[in-house]
């Protein structure tokens, strides 16, 4: 999978850095040069030194080709401007972060895919972001040994009618669900699951796949 991060600080280090060591291709444009020498000394991935928010980058860059981009600048308008772009070049799913969390609803409203604030951002769950772009929410906990999913229940998910213990659990419990009016249950064996219901799911990692198949395919 072939990932543009914009910005090379510390966030955006460290996630180019996780991206490549999962196999990834990736490509980092980061507008300071001491910065940039540094990262391409330390990762073994293309590195920029460019400002993400031209086009003479992002098309340097091969953007056309790649499933997402990440803007990690200290800068919000940056980053939607990078973002921006990038969707105008058909990139799947963009990410940015933002340091205003007002600015979060607009971001969101604009097609940014998902932000992040930098109090709770790691590198290792802006990847889940990359890779679970479907999913309205996650939050990466017990040290990326599991993840709490927030999900839309699909029309032809295998659990609609279903109650919770009539589902086998398979390292996964449901936490929340909200009805379509956005009233929470805390739920029990008799709670039934509805198409449209909103579902929070704390899961272990390696079922996450299987977890999105049951409750959103």
């Amino acid at each position: 999978m072939y990932i543009v991060v914009v910005g090379g600080g510390r966030i955006g280090f460290n996630l180019s850095k996780l991206l490549v060591k999962a196999g990834h291709e990736v490509t980092v444009i980061e507008k300071e040069r001491e910065r940039s020498n540094f990262i391409a000394n330390e990762i073994d991935a293309l590195v920029l030194n460019e400002d993400g928010t031209t086009i003479k980058a992002l098309e340097e860059a091969n953007i056309e080709d790649a499933y997402a981009l990440v803007a990690l600048t200290k800068r919000d308008e940056i980053n939607l401007m990078a973002c921006l772009l990038a969707k105008d070049y058909g990139v799947p799913v963009v990410v940015a972060r933002i340091s205003d969390p007002e600015n979060s609803e607009v971001f969101r409203k604009l097609g940014v895919s998902a932000v992040v604030s930098p109090e709770l951002t790691t590198a290792i769950h802006i990847e889940k972001l990359i890779m679970r772009p479907d999913v309205i929410d996650l939050t990466v906990v017990a040290k990326g040994q599991a993840e709490i999913l927030e999900m839309i229940v699909s029309e032809n998910s295998p659990v609609v009618g279903k109650k919770l213990k009539d589902i086998s659990p398979r390292d996964f419990v449901v936490i929340a669900v909200y009805n379509k009016e956005g009233d929470l249950t805390i739920p029990k064996g008799n709670t039934q699951l509805n198409e449209g219901n909103r579902v929070l799911v704390l899961a272990k990692t390696r079922v996450v796949p299987l977890v999105k198949k049951m409750f959103m395919e």
